[in-house]
């Protein structure tokens, strides 16, 4: 859809002229481009300025009252932002939508300026501003109100009961704790676990995220990490990728640097930390969730990364293991890929690849079957297994082919894999195969977020990379104080 069409279509949603047609549309855009639904959030937050405090002139007849499901909020453009969008409609875009437009942004420029007169703080620097975002739940239970994905925190106490939920900082930042766990947003990039698990996957837009407790300060330093706290505020931290600084608490020494696949663990009013064996076994419900996998049912495992990393060298006849790989990486050139449609994985001839295009933020998982010795071609017992992922993300790309597979292993292997020379990819079905041929199964779902598989692996390592969509992090531009100049809004 072009810009265009959208601003049209979000125009006519805010004065509820709306059809059902076009309400589905927007649906349809909003639900694959985080841009639009900023876009999108952006001209209703505006509106609803206007209205509060009566600015909007003739925008009276503007409401928000058409049934539109809510989509994952993202951070807010500045006005600036705003209104060069808006500056580049075409000539023939209808007069209609540009004076709405036109009103709004005026009506909105107008009330930031008399806030500022008036020493009143912009919605954005308020406590209540938004933060983060509840992006993921699973029985959780929180112990006041209860929170749909989607709700939005601002500075507060967060005290989780039970079950896991996921938090999307604005900053980029990604958080899932697992109840109880008793849990403080302080600011945007410093919290507080007083109790509970946490795993956290911090990108380099967010690098200097804190995490503070009972008895440590961890500070970030572009990386994945888990934190741990007892009942007794005793603290261990182990670290997943990259590296953190961890200090005592409140002690104002020199902190130490703790890097991937490494331990350590501290008590309140302890005069030092200690090194201990690293283990993920603790986050392993809430780490999965934190790296982009919401759900895996059947005889799936997920592997947390960690030194000597080698797919390889895992084998297990019963079950499907999951490996995160690489996150956050830009395309600088097309990526040949061997399915990118919705449907059932069927064996792809060289030449009929398809192609992931340049310029997209992409993250790679691995997934493998790899059973206990080995098995003859064709033996009755080779080991099967069935099993379901669901990723947070739309699935951009399957890579099931050996030399595909070998060829990617630079860009979207683990930094620290070592992927060896064994043969390896799946054997998917052809056109003119029979039921039970013994053949892969691989079904991505319609939405592209579900792949179903169904393997089945004897002298050969059975692996599929799974290439998903990764948002590009935002500059953390708002709207501004309410002591922007004016120049500034202009």
């Amino acid at each position: 859809m072009n810009d265009e069409k959208f601003r049209r279509l979000t125009t006519l949603y805010i004065e509820d002229a709306i059809e059902a047609s076009d309400l589905e549309l927007l649906n349809r855009e909003l639900a694959n481009s985080p841009d639009r639904v900023r876009q999108f959030n952006d001209l209703r937050l505006l509106t609803g300025l206007i209205k509060e405090h009566g600015q909007a002139g003739n925008s009276e007849s503007i409401t928000t009252t058409t049934p539109l499901p809510s989509p994952h909020t993202v951070p807010m453009t500045s006005q600036k932002e705003l209104l060069e969008l808006i500056s580049d409609t075409p000539s023939e875009t209808s007069q209609r939508t540009n004076v709405i437009t036109f009103v709004v942004l005026a009506a909105a420029a107008s009330l930031l300026i008399i806030l500022s007169w008036l020493g009143i703080d912009s919605p954005q620097n308020t406590g209540t501003s938004p933060i983060a975002t509840l992006a993921y739940a699973s029985h959780a239970s929180w112990e006041t109100e209860e929170r749909a994905v989607g709700h939005e925190f601002g500075k507060g106490k967060l005290n989780l009961e039970v079950g896991l939920a996921r938090l999307d900082f604005r900053n980029g930042a990604t958080i899932t704790l697992q109840g109880p766990a008793e849990f403080e947003i302080l600011t945007a990039d410093k919290t507080i676990l007083n109790s509970g698990i946490l795993t956290a996957s911090i990108p380099d837009s967010a690098v200097g995220f804190e995490v503070l407790t009972p008895a440590m300060d961890i500070v970030d330093r572009g990386t994945a990490f888990g934190v741990s706290v007892g009942a007794d505020g005793e603290t261990d931290v182990g670290v997943f990728e990259g590296e953190v600084e961890v200090s005592l608490t409140d002690s104002g020494d020199s902190p130490q640097l703790v890097r991937e696949g490494n331990a350590v663990r501290s008590r309140p009013e302890a005069n030092f930390i200690h090194t201990v064996n690293y283990s993920t076994e603790r986050y392993e419900n809430a780490w999965p969730v934190t790296s982009g996998v919401l759900q895996a049912t059947g005889l799936m495992k997920f592997v947390s990364p960690g030194p000597e990393f080698v797919p390889g060298r895992y084998e297990d006849s019963e079950r499907i293991l999951v490996f995160p790989e690489r996150s956050q990486v830009l395309l600088n050139s097309d990526l040949r890929v061997d399915v990118t449609e919705p449907g059932k994985y069927k064996r792809v001839r060289r030449r009929d690849r398809d192609v992931l295009a340049a310029g997209q933020m992409i993250r790679s998982y691995l997934l493998q079957l790899n059973p206990l010795g080995e098995f003859p071609r064709k033996e009755a017992n080779e080991a099967r297994v069935i099993g379901q992922i669901t990723f947070d993300r739309p699935i951009l790309g399957l890579i099931g082919g050996t030399s595909l597979l070998t060829k990617t292993d630079e860009l979207l292997g683990h930094p620290l894999g070592e992927y060896g020379e064994n043969r390896r990819g799946i054997e998917p079905s052809r056109s003119d195969d029979l039921p039970d041929s013994g053949r892969d199964d691989v079904t991505l779902s319609q939405d592209r977020r579900t792949l179903s598989l169904d393997l089945s692996a004897s002298s050969a390592i059975d692996q599929i990379r799974v290439v998903v969509s990764e948002p590009q992090p935002e500059t953390m531009s708002r709207l501004g104080s309410a002591k922007t100049s004016q120049s500034q809004i202009e």
